[in-house]
Formats: C-alpha cells, structure tokens, sequence
C-alpha cells in the first residue's frame, strides 16, 4: 500500500481535520507585516489575516483565528488555494469556493466560511494600501 501523505509527494488532503491539523500550527505564527482588520462574527468568533506579498504576488499568507475547528480548517484552506497566486486571483476566492470544497462541514458551521472570507479580503485592502498609499 502506497504512501498518501504530503510528506511523500502527494497533494495534502482537504479534509476538514487535515486542514485543522496544518492550521492549528500556522495559527500559531506571527503575523506578516501587511495584516488585515480582526473580524469578529456573530458568534464572537475572530478571524485577521496577514500577507507575505511582493510584485502583486501573495508569496505566503498567516492567519490569527479563534480556535474553532471548522474556521480554522477554512481559514488554511484560504492559504492553500490563494498563496502564490496574484493578489487579484485571490481576491476572486468566495466562500461557495470554501463551502463546496469542503462538503463535509455541518452546515450549522459554513458561516464561519463568510468570516474567513471577509479577513483575507480585509488583508487584500491592507496590502492594497500599503502598495499604493491609496483606499480601495
């Protein structure tokens, strides 16, 4: 039986506990210098995001969430689907992207989808104003 983890070669699996487990570290870090508003929902939970960006190209992305398992496992899915990407490419990302990427998610738990969504874009604005001095 063949290997079917990242560490040998193949795509890591977007599973909400694989995502939670690469998460849970990456929520961890300190935040890049270009960080987005905290957001908070309705639920008290609390999303920001951070940007490693340069030439309009997100090189990495950190996040700083409440632990909830489901934003959390969003939150790096967001990393996984917009790093290395275009800042314009990843602005496109919505929370349908989120939701049907992860179909498993109770959907009691998909809002937290739109909070995860909502900060990455917040961190957007802030690299666009960082870049050009001017609101978006």
């Amino acid at each position: 039986m063949a290997c079917e983890s990242a560490c040998c070669g193949n795509a890591p699996r977007r599973v909400v506990s694989d995502l939670f487990d690469r998460g849970y570290r990456r929520n961890r870090l300190a935040p890049f210098a270009v960080q987005g508003a905290t957001l908070r929902d309705a639920n008290d939970l609390t999303a920001s995001f951070s940007l490693d960006i340069a030439d309009d190209t997100v090189r990495d992305i950190r996040f700083q969430v409440s632990t909830c398992i489901t934003l959390i496992a969003y939150s790096e899915l967001i990393v996984e689907l917009a790093a290395a990407k275009g800042a314009r490419a990843a602005a496109v990302l919505s929370e349908s992207d989120l939701v049907s990427a992860l179909p498993d998610v109770p959907l009691l738990k998909r809002d937290r989808a739109v909070l995860a969504i909502n900060a990455f874009r917040a961190a957007l604005k802030a690299a666009f104003i960082s870049q050009t001095g001017e609101a978006a």
